[in-house]
């Protein structure tokens, strides 16, 4: 089990007592949000508003940049039943966006259909082959979903044939954007959307949301008699007067009006409009499947505010859609803060009862039918198998799945989806044990801080999960290539902490065919001749922005508890928080100096199982894929514990639980870090009050801290035996390996071991001063070897010494005497 570092922040708990009082919550919650960083009178209004998921704090959809022209747009297509189709994206967003805008627009009356690229013949978004395809088709107007914001070249060769191109895209600008008829973008620079964080579906929704708006607007002008007609719909945008198709910035053609989002435009005909404030964005590589599906063609009113279908659509109708956006915004991980909160709130509420059949057939088929339907349910039951359709297949499966009333065809779809899902998972186990054997065989990951992996025909639908895979086993950011047959590679990575993948890609760019993606997550396509100087260049790169420390996983600790702070209750208002996932993850807690007092194994050994005692007050603990940890610690033994809480509940009885997130050694490995013997004879009266302290905090005796003379004897044979032996410790199943020298892996593990061998009574902290006494006295050399790991070797003194000759040993026997002092005193 990979050692993390812990990191927590220091908080004021007056602040907490302030907070909890304010906001009215416990202090086990506002303990959370002031180690986020919430404090002051503005720190209890933020967290009412955070608690707080409700519609109404929807932001305003006309705040984002180009939506007033988009909207104008779409309406007149829809009113002049101009062909519309959406391009969208393979994926979870992309394909949600892409049913809820197709969905939309036929309730609207709209002559609509839909278009996914394929992953393997079209690539990523919307490439030069998908606009080929896109312009086969006819359609007066195109919508991107989740792509589009890199596709300068495209969009542009589409508006010069005659297609009006609105982009809407949740994605990272680059320098320019497309001249398109409007770009919806939260990214884009001087934007004035509050929230920049939505999903590819969010940026849909924020757009029928406006729709809903202006129809709603509409109806009610004519219902008030203030007009009629189209004039009355749509009214005069930006000056334009056409009393058949509004005119926008100045343009007047009524066939192809040139319309621009409200940067400097100019119309150079009657098909396309130019914008000065040009910005794009290039992405992940990669595909699904090439589809249509139209709706009917039944006759639409030139006034679609008066058309039947119109009549249908509400102010609020945009929230029908609200599950499937939950869908894209938990599944495209982006930050469960702000108006995605809400989303997510909304829409998994939604989802328990939703009306949509498709979904609801996921739901069943996933095996979540009938349970609550949590962010866990939707990132590891319902995404995978909407992202299995466009990995191995046709995505366009995914988008019917949403759309269909039909609950037959509802159950068949989601039955593909999932055994889809299922030849997905062997497939990626198959491409994922090549990868480590890549790793192993060929790459260094102690040296090498960025792991560039490849292979021959790895299928390009699952290397991203891949290459996630591979950077959680290593801690390294991590990139896998698969080489096609004519020697171009196309590549996923995957990025940790501190280290941003797309700045490091920018610094080889000149080794790139193409490039994109953002902070954690990134695409790429390269020749294979180059592959060898990208990994020298990108690893270069890395070694000159990140450190050592930068490469051991980080577990973020929000507070440290005491027992007073775990009750039913208050761990049951962690509730109100929810949904969790990224930027608001499951408060993780900690707890210092707990004493086992049962330890086992569940599931043939793969899961932990922990009974912890806190002073007098027993705590139950599992550790799920911690099973191995039963050989490292016994009963009795300190622990700090690193831990979400939760309640467990059996034949109605509820008790608190903790879910382990990590298990290190306790107060004896806080003594080695902290306690520093001076080699002085007086005694260090520093050292003896933070021991003595520690010893009431932690019921600790003499001989928890203080190595006795046979103790020593014992651990210096067993040292001397395994030189001889030429092995670490004698045994296979022992944590060190040999030769002349004596490497120590894990000296936690290496002093249980010794404890149940020698029948004597060791911790770290007690075998870790054995051995600084021994090399005090010349026997033996110690070197570090990694975090919790020594090295060990035989010095040329003699083989007999006095104890008493070490001053750590008379030090040690010093801090016994006080203890026994303290003991007789308290008798």
């Amino acid at each position: 089990m990979q050692q993390k570092m812990w990191v927590y922040k220091e908080y004021n708990e007056e602040e907490v007592d302030r907070l909890a009082a304010g906001a009215g919550i416990s202090r086990l919650v506002a303990k959370v949000f002031v180690s986020r960083g919430v404090s002051g009178p503005e720190g209890i209004e933020y967290v009412k508003g955070f608690l707080d998921i409700d519609e109404a704090r929807l932001h305003d959809p006309f705040l984002m940049d180009g939506m007033d022209v988009a909207v104008e747009r779409v309406l007149r297509a829809v009113a002049g039943r101009e062909k519309i189709l959406i391009h969208g994206d393979y994926d979870v967003d992309g394909v949600t966006g892409t049913s809820i805008l197709y969905d939309f627009l036929k309730l609207l009356g709209a002559d609509a259909v839909y278009f996914i690229p394929d992953r393997m013949e079209d690539g990523y978004g919307l490439t030069m082959s998908s606009a080929a395809k896109v312009k086969e088709l006819a359609p007066s107007l195109v919508i991107t979903v989740d792509c589009g914001i890199t596709s300068v070249e495209e969009v542009r060769w589409l508006m010069e044939s005659g297609i009006d191109v609105i982009v809407t895209d949740h994605h990272e600008c680059m320098q320019e954007l497309p001249q398109a008829v409007a770009v919806l973008n939260p990214h884009r620079p001087g934007c004035r959307y509050p929230f920049s964080e939505l999903s590819g579906a969010g940026v849909a929704f924020k757009l029928i949301q406006a729709i809903c708006a202006r129809v709603a607007e509409g109806k009610a002008r004519v219902a008030g008699g203030e007009a009629n007609g189209t004039a009355a719909a749509y009214g005069s945008v930006a000056g334009g007067t056409d009393s058949s198709a509004a005119s926008v910035a100045g343009g007047t053609d009524n066939s192809a009006a040139s319309v621009s989002d409200g940067s400097a435009a100019s119309a150079t005909d009657g098909s396309a409009a130019t914008a000065n404030d040009s910005r794009g964005f290039v992405s992940d590589p990669g595909a699904g499947a090439f589809s249509t599906n139209t709706v009917s063609s039944d006759t639409v009113s030139a006034d679609p505010y008066m058309d039947s279908n119109a009549g249908n659509i509400n102010e609020d109708t945009y929230l029908k859609y609200i599950d499937l956006v939950a869908l894209s915004t938990i599944a495209d991980v982006v930050p469960l803060t702000g108006e995605n909160r809400i989303i997510a709130g909304l829409g998994l509420k939604a989802m328990q009862t939703t009306k949509n059949v498709g979904l609801d057939a996921l739901i069943k088929v996933s095996g979540f039918g009938g349970r609550e339907i949590d962010t866990f349910a939707v990132a590891f039951g319902l995404a995978p198998r909407v992202n299995a359709a466009g990995r191995l297949g046709s995505a366009d499966r995914a988008v019917r799945l949403f759309t269909t009333d039909n609950p037959l065809l509802a159950e068949v779809l989601a039955k593909e989806l999932n055994e889809e899902n299922r030849l997905r998972q062997e497939t990626e186990n198959e491409i994922f044990g090549q990868a480590v054997a890549f790793v192993e065989e060929k790459l260094d990951p102690a040296r090498e801080k960025v792991l560039v992996v490849c292979g021959e025909g790895w299928h390009h639908g699952v290397i991203g999960i891949v290459a996630s895979k591979i950077a959680e086993r290593y801690y390294r950011p991590t990139i896998i290539i698969s080489l096609e047959e004519d020697g171009t590679g196309k590549a996923s990575a995957r990025s940790i902490e501190k280290f941003d993948l797309f700045r490091a890609l920018t610094a080889c760019e000149d080794l790139l065919d193409r490039y994109g993606g953002h902070e954690m997550a990134a695409g790429l396509t390269i020749q294979g001749s180059r592959i060898e100087e990208f990994r020298k260049r990108i690893n270069e790169y890395a070694d000159s922005v990140m450190v050592d420390e930068d490469l051991m996983p980080r577990l973020r600790i929000d507070a440290f508890v005491e027992n007073s702070d775990l009750t039913l209750e208050s761990v049951q208002e962690l509730d109100k928080m929810e949904p969790f996932g990224e930027a608001n993850p499951k408060p993780c807690f900690g707890y210092v100096g707990l004493r086992i007092a049962d330890i086992r194994t569940m599931s043939s050994g793969k899961h932990l199982r922990l009974m912890l005692y806190a002073g007098c007050t027993p705590v139950e603990a599992v550790g799920f894929g911690m099973g191995e940890l039963a050989q490292q610690y016994r009963v009795g033994d300190l622990v700090d514990l690193a831990f979400v809480p939760g309640i467990n509940e059996w034949r109605g009885a509820r008790r608190l639980q903790l879910v382990v997130r990590d298990i290190r050694p306790g107060v004896f490995a806080k003594l080695d870090k902290n306690i520093v013997f001076t080699m002085s004879n007086d005694y260090n009266n520093n050292d003896i009050k933070l021991i003595s302290s520690l010893r009431q905090q932690y019921r600790l005796d003499p001989a928890d801290l203080v190595p006795e003379r046979a103790e020593l004897e014992q651990v210096y044979r067993y040292v001397r035996a395994h030189w001889r032996a030429g092995t670490a410790n004698g045994s296979d199943s022992d944590p060190g390996k040999g030769g002349s020298a004596f490497i120590i892996e894990n000296i936690h593990e290496l002093s249980t071991l010794m404890s149940a061998k020698l029948g004597i009574r060791m911790n770290c902290f007690k075998l870790k001063k054995a051995l600084e006494i021994f090399t005090e006295l010349g026997l033996m050399t110690l070197e570090s070897a990694g975090p919790g790991g020594l090295v060990v070797r035989q010095a040329d003194g003699a083989d007999r010494v006095c104890l008493e000759a070490s001053t750590l040993y008379t030090r040690l026997q010093a801090i016994r005497r006080v203890f026994n002092g303290e003991q007789a005193q308290n008798m």
